[in-house]
């Protein structure tokens, strides 16, 4: 029996009341039914302070640019009345379908309002509407047509559910129907909780007869929806609303269930296979002298069946307080683990209380588990939801693993993204950018400020370090070498020894994985023109136990100054003088051709004389420049035409290329680059890789190199405007691809 078995049960009087009587144990009454007739009233426009002047600019908010001033209104209003237009939506080609919207909103949003608001009323251009990327045409339509947009925006409702945050300024009972619809799903209320607090009274009014209807899925949104106003403004205003249908609605929205502790299930589920309170860890209250009883630990379970991912029963959060945080963790671990959802990665409960009862154990746990998810599970399984955990720990350890999903999970689309994003975030709240939290989320694993570790096996210890390779070497005491850290032996500790030599098995993999993933950083941060300020540079690099091997076999700059990193932790500049680094200098890992020729030779024969191998080539760098006639285009036509093996362009998405979005039959046939000035490099290829058999065509046709000016606006640009260093690096990889 573990220890925790033995604690014993902690009396009622020091549990939470939730979990000694939950709601359901007095059971439900029986709701109250009217049959309410909703009035029809003219529909009624309203805008809160500055939210039309922030939706007229909505449409631009993102790659969206405006028409030219000077722009022929009539001809292009003529264009889009003649049936013409559609044939630009028509087509899947990307380009065409951009041109066409930024046609359409040209003409809503800068034509003048007669001309406008004839496209508005155009039935044929509605479906097309309804397949823009955002919600942000649907509210600069509103913002500057209001009434004239309303039956466009109305018949969006029907296609794309999101097209409701384009209705908050409208008040009647058709919006208040497309509010009520999709309350609560994904737990995203935010439009609805706007319209509602903009039209109050007006609003609710329009709901409680919806509320009061028979039970049924309708009668449960609405409830909800009534439920959010209660606790934003009390449940007052919905007794005041209620007065316009009479005192006897008036009594039964008085009767209505608006705590959240009352919405619940009747009658409750039973507990899913697995969940067996028997079987699972022990529960310890906060001073681990007493566990949860059998029967609050049901409860807790119960309460957890009934949750959502992100929305838990509302008990949850109110009865983990006086909970051991440790043994909680261990118990959604172990929950985790004996869960059997038929569908999803974990049961909605089950993600909730990982994401918010697990610590930095369960997120070393969970971590490998959601790298090696393939796309195909994830999009089935919800997985990106995974990520809360090591989002909301926002320990190091935690956005370590982040950052490790984020460009290594086997899942690009899902996963790597939705890392991204998380790790961007993180980023924000400590005030970083996303490579400045990389460079401070780099692993010590342990190691001393000397970058050494001791392995202690009782009667004898052993000191493990690593040369600038990174390959380990080891010491005994004395100091003396020896091939190998040793297996431990019979005069060794029992217990020390096994786990020590078990620390230097993991810890030699730890370093190279770690060393692979810095040395990607830093080469990506030379392409990319990356500074540091001194102290980082003493920090992050000199410092640190395992980048400061790294950082001697690399060539740095100060300005028009360079430097390398000396044995002994000291600068020395090209001549092997002693270098002082500036204060204020900013730090960088030169391009060869930002060095130059000469500098690059002075320093290859410096690194030579000491023997020092670069972790990447920064000095023997491939260097090329555009010829003139490339400068001026948009094209390198010199790499179009050829012939090359799909697996080149695979091997691509390594050095940080990625595969466009699969089209008609599963194929590819993009493969792009976001340079470090947010410049897009397209090149095309016939007839595809396709994605689940992508030996069908191993030979692919290299049609266009392209350069636009973002991922999403396809402007062309001329490939002489991008920085000199992208552009060598694009043509070293163009090289590489179809030589």
């Amino acid at each position: 029996m573990s220890q925790d078995r033995q604690v014993e049960d902690a009396p009622d009087s020091a549990l939470p009341v939730l979990l000694v009587q939950p709601p359901w144990s007095g059971g439900k009454g029986e709701p109250v039914v009217l049959k309410l007739k909703t009035p029809r009233e003219p529909t009624f426009v309203r805008w809160a302070p500055g939210r039309r002047e922030e939706w007229l600019e909505a449409p631009y908010k993102y790659a969206q640019e405006r028409m030219p001033e000077d722009t022929d209104w009539d001809e292009l209003a003529a264009f889009f009345a003649g049936g013409q237009a559609l044939q630009l939506w028509k087509p899947r080609e990307w380009q065409s379908r951009s041109r066409f919207e930024r046609l359409y909103i040209g003409l809503v949003m800068q034509a003048p309002r007669e001309l406008a608001e004839k496209l508005l009323a155009d039935e044929r251009y509605w479906d097309a509407f309804a397949d823009f990327s955002n919600v942000g045409a649907d509210r600069g339509a509103v913002a500057r047509h209001e009434m004239a947009a309303y039956p466009l925006v109305m018949h969006q409702l029907k296609k794309r559910k999101w097209s409701v945050y384009a209705l908050e300024p409208f008040l009647d009972h058709a919006v208040a129907q497309g509010m009520i619809k999709d309350f609560g799903d994904d737990g995203r209320n935010d439009a609805q909780e706007a319209w509602y607090a903009l039209h109050g009274t007006d609003a609710v009014r329009l709901t409680i007869p919806d509320a009061l209807r028979k039970p049924g899925p309708k009668r449960e949104r609405a409830e909800a929806a009534l439920r959010s106003v209660a606790e934003r403004h009390g449940h007052d205003v919905l007794v005041e609303a209620a007065g316009y249908y009479g005192d006897e609605a008036v009594q039964a929205v008085s009767v209505l269930r608006t705590d959240p502790l009352d919405v619940y299930p009747d009658p409750l589920p039973g507990l899913p296979e697995g969940w067996d309170p028997e079987k699972l860890p022990r529960i310890l209250l906060r001073r681990r002298r007493h566990a949860l009883p059998l029967a609050a630990t049901r409860h807790l379970l119960t309460m957890l069946s009934i949750s959502e991912n992100r929305k838990p029963y509302a008990g949850v959060p109110l009865v983990v307080g006086p909970l051991d945080p440790e043994s909680l963790a261990e118990f959604a671990w172990a929950l985790y683990r004996a869960d059997r959802h038929p569908k999803l990665w974990a049961s909605p409960g089950v993600q909730y209380a990982l994401a918010e009862f697990g610590d930095d154990r369960t997120a070393d746990r969970l971590a490998p588990i959601v790298a090696r998810w393939s796309r195909a599970y994830v999009w089935e399984s919800g997985g990106q939801s995974a990520l809360r955990l090591f989002s909301r720990l926002g320990t190091d350890a935690a956005l370590r693993h982040l950052d490790r999903l984020a460009n290594k999970a086997e899942d690009h689309k899902w996963i790597r993204r939705s890392a991204r994003e998380a790790l961007k975030r993180a980023a924000e709240r400590r005030g970083l950018t996303q490579e400045q939290l990389a460079d401070r989320l780099v692993p010590a694993l342990g190691l001393d400020a000397g970058g050494s570790m001791t392995l202690d096996y009782g009667p004898r210890r052993f000191v493990v370090g690593f040369d600038e390779e990174l390959r380990p070497f080891v010491t005994d005491e004395s100091g003396k070498p020896r091939k190998t850290l040793p297996k431990p032996g019979v005069k060794d500790d029992d217990a020390l020894a096994p786990a020590a030599y078990e620390r230097f098995t993991v810890l030699k993999k730890e370093v190279r994985t770690v060393a692979a993933d810095q040395i990607k950083r830093l080469e990506a941060a030379m392409a990319a023109g990356r500074t540091w300020t001194a102290g980082e540079f003493a920090s992050l690099f000199v410092a640190h136990p395992l980048m400061r091997h790294l950082a001697r076999r690399l060539v740095w700059s100060a300005g028009t100054d360079t430097f390398r990193v000396a044995e002994d932790g000291t600068l020395a500049d090209v001549r092997d003088d002693a270098f002082t680094l500036p204060g204020d200098a900013r730090i960088a890992l030169p391009h060869p051709l930002v060095l130059g020729e000469g500098a690059v030779q002075a320093w290859a024969a410096i690194l030579a004389d000491y023997e020092v191998l670069q972790p990447f080539p920064q000095l023997g760098r491939p260097v090329h420049i555009l010829r003139e006639d490339e400068r001026g285009g948009d094209r390198l036509r010199r790499f179009e035409g050829g012939t090359v093996h799909f697996g080149r362009i695979l091997g691509m998405t390594s050095r940080g290329w990625e595969l466009g979005e699969k089209e008609t039959g599963g194929f590819r046939r993009q493969v792009m680059l976001m340079t470090p000035d947010d410049r897009h490099v397209m090149v095309t290829f016939e007839p595809g890789i396709r994605v689940f058999d992508p030996e069908e065509h191993a030979e692919q046709h290299i049609g266009r190199v392209m350069l636009m000016t973002g991922r999403h606006s396809g402007r062309p640009l001329a490939f002489g405007d991008l920085d000199p260093v992208a552009a060598s690096e694009v043509i070293t990889d163009l090289h590489r691809l179809t030589e």
